[in-house]
């Protein structure tokens, strides 16, 4: 398994806006490099069903079905419906500070498939934990610069 994880506090910037940032697709693809788009499929009483076309290694292109569960404005949970990799969970936890926004990012990616899933965990590794912290980084910086989401967005 590869794991990454990022903090920002976006000043200026209530938990409402950086909810509405990470959830619209037209905003997030701006900040995360192994995005291309995310398609709602489905709505679910507290989040959605949605198709997240990206990039594998930042180079190969793939899609994969997830499951989005949220609590607005603190909390999104995504976990893998059906895709390649064996496992994926991550996880935005949004609080408000003194002066803005903290955003913590979490992404877990379980390729499985033996020798495979090995290999992908030994290069990929440092791969993915700094392109998750530069992500949030950039979610931090495109808010503070005055981007924001729309609500509703996910199309």
């Amino acid at each position: 398994m590869v794991r990454g994880e990022g903090t920002t506090v976006a000043r200026g910037v209530t938990p409402d806006e950086a909810f509405d940032f990470v959830l619209d697709p037209a905003q997030y693809v701006k900040a995360d490099t192994k995005m291309i788009w995310v398609t709602k499929l489905a709505d679910l009483p507290d989040g959605m069903i949605a198709r997240e076309d990206g990039k594998f290694l930042g180079r190969f292109k793939g899609s994969v079905i997830t499951r989005y569960q949220w609590e607005r404005p603190t909390k999104i949970d995504v976990v893998i419906e059906h895709g390649v990799p064996r496992g994926l969970h991550a996880w935005f936890e949004i609080a408000e500070v003194d002066g803005g926004t903290r955003i913590r990012h979490v992404e877990e990616l379980d390729l499985g498939h033996g020798p495979l899933g090995w290999l992908h965990d030994q290069f990929a590794a440092r791969w993915f934990a700094r392109s998750v912290r530069s992500e949030v980084d950039e979610i931090g910086r495109l808010l503070e610069a005055g981007e924001r989401g729309q609500r509703q967005h996910v199309a």
